[in-house]
């Protein structure tokens, strides 16, 4: 029998350090967008396997999704910025710090050097995960550490939690909140217009759209309403 609520908790990460990753190359600049991408909060905040380095720098998201204990039983949104942030432009020489494969044009004297725009320090992002059953929920809200490393900096941020229900609804909302273009069932959403995306890697986002289908709100004066039957990178192969 489906369940007839969502078991979520509010998570909040705030930056103790400058956050930065290349989410968007203009010339030499190396952007970071407010966002926090799921496929990097799962392993951050615990509920995929984490390794400092993978030998063959590929990722495998669907495989840690099977064999870990949250896999398919928790949901995590990516992260958005509760406001707008400030940042801090600094130039880099080092190639570690770009975010670009090594040329496959020879020796050539290729440029190396660049300008990475991070968020700074104070920040908060805010996700969300959510569960069919409260046991789930609070196992994860008892495992959930205190603090967490993300970006390509492995940036310090803080965690805050707050776990709430919220009963499950169905008919036409706006979503308030992105989703991956992977984690959403065709089958099971309609999208019926308003549609915007934003180009990430390793998955677009969905950032907008009027969808049909089972859901559920979160907020008090000025409620958002987000789907409730996900699943990370449900359409993805391992």
């Amino acid at each position: 029998m489906p369940s007839e609520s969502i078991y979520g908790i509010n998570i909040e990460l705030t930056l103790q350090d400058s956050f930065y990753y290349a989410s968007r190359e203009a010339g030499e600049t190396f952007l970071t967008r407010p966002l926090v991408m799921h496929t990097a909060l799962y392993y951050a905040l615990g509920l995929f396997p984490s390794a400092f380095r993978i030998a063959e720098h590929t990722p495998h998201y669907v495989t840690h999704r099977d064999a870990s204990k949250f896999g398919n039983e928790v949901y995590l949104f990516p992260g958005v910025a509760s406001n707008e942030p400030s940042y801090t432009t600094r130039r880099f020489a080092v190639k570690p710090d770009e975010f670009r494969q090594a040329s496959e044009r020879g020796s050539a004297n290729f440029k190396e050097t660049g300008h990475m725009k991070m968020i700074d320090p104070g920040i908060t992002f805010r996700t969300y995960a959510i569960c069919d059953d409260k046991a789930t929920r609070d196992t994860v809200l008892d495992e959930l550490p205190l603090y967490a490393r993300i970006g390509k900096k492995l940036s310090l941020a803080r965690v805050t939690t707050d776990p709430f229900e919220a009963p499950i609804q169905e008919g036409s909302f706006e979503l308030s909140h992105p989703i991956a273009d992977l984690d959403i069932d065709r089958s099971t959403y309609t999208i019926e217009g308003g549609l915007e995306w934003e180009r990430m890697n390793p998955v677009d986002l969905i950032t907008g759209a009027d969808l049909a289908g089972p859901h559920f709100e979160f907020g008090d004066d000025n409620p958002q309403a987000f789907p409730s039957d996900l699943r990370f990178l449900d359409t993805a192969e391992a």
